[in-house]
């Protein structure tokens, strides 16, 4: 593995790689095979490390991490073999629906991964006539990640809000 995996063990990943690769298919991409997966059942711990690749705190524990999936209307992976390289997730309501945990792999930044997560979400709810499609970004990453959604049609905002008072 290279430098900025996680390790998880092969019995770990045991069972699980099955889960992955339903509804997954390989595609080629920037003359790369990757597997994408629309399944829900995913390695927890490989989230987790895609996660801190980047930065991201573990905020959510594997029981969290299984409702969130769960609830999701729609999930999207990307493999390289057995590593998660990329993810996003799609909630839905019928008025409007929320990108949420869009991230790539640093290892795999600039390779077009971000670019087919966005692709594959904008796809999913594109036709569905929602009064708003919204995401996060944070802060810290804004100046890098406002050109990169502006290249799919969003814009950045200033009628948000956020409630911390009982947010964990």
């Amino acid at each position: 593995m290279g430098a900025g995996w996680c390790s998880v063990r092969e019995t770990e990943l045991h069972g699980k790689t099955k889960n992955r690769q339903e509804g997954g298919f390989l595609v080629r991409w920037n003359n790369m095979k990757y597997q994408e997966s629309t399944s829900k059942k995913l390695n927890i711990k490989q989230i987790d490390c895609l996660r801190a690749s980047v930065g991201w705190p573990k905020r959510r524990s594997g029981k969290k991490w299984r409702e969130v999936l769960s609830k999701s209307s729609f999930v999207y992976s990307i493999w390289d073999g057995d590593k998660m390289i990329g993810m996003g997730r799609i909630l839905e309501d019928g008025i409007m629906c929320m990108f949420y945990d869009i991230v790539v792999h640093k290892d795999y930044h600039g390779k077009g991964i971000g670019k087919m997560i966005m692709k594959k979400l904008i796809n999913q709810v594109k036709d569905k006539g929602y009064v708003s499609i919204g995401l996060f970004a944070s802060k810290e990453n804004i100046k890098f990640l406002l050109p990169f959604y502006k290249k799919f049609g969003f814009k950045l905002i200033k009628t948000g809000m956020e409630c911390k008072k009982y947010m964990k």
